[in-house]
C-alpha cells in the first residue's frame, strides 16, 4: 500500500480552489509553507486541507 496526500487550497488572488498531490506529508506541508506565485509577489494560501489517499498499485491491472 502507498499513501498519497492531496492538498486542496484556496489562494488570495482567485476564488478557484486548486489542488496538488504529493507522495509525502512533509512535501505537502512544505508546499503550503513556502508557496510563492511565479508572477504575483503578494500571493499566499488562505485556506487548505490535506486529504490522505491509500492506493494499492500492485493490485491494479491495465
Amino acid at each position: 500500500m502507498q499513501y498519497n496526500y492531496l492538498l486542496k487550497y484556496k489562494v488570495n488572488y482567485t476564488n478557484k480552489r486548486k489542488q496538488k498531490i504529493f507522495s509525502t506529508i512533509e512535501n505537502a506541508i512544505n508546499f503550503h509553507k513556502n508557496y510563492k506565485h511565479h508572477i504575483l509577489e503578494n500571493a499566499y494560501i488562505e485556506h487548505y486541507e490535506i486529504l490522505v489517499m491509500e492506493l494499492d498499485i500492485k493490485g491494479v491491472e491495465f
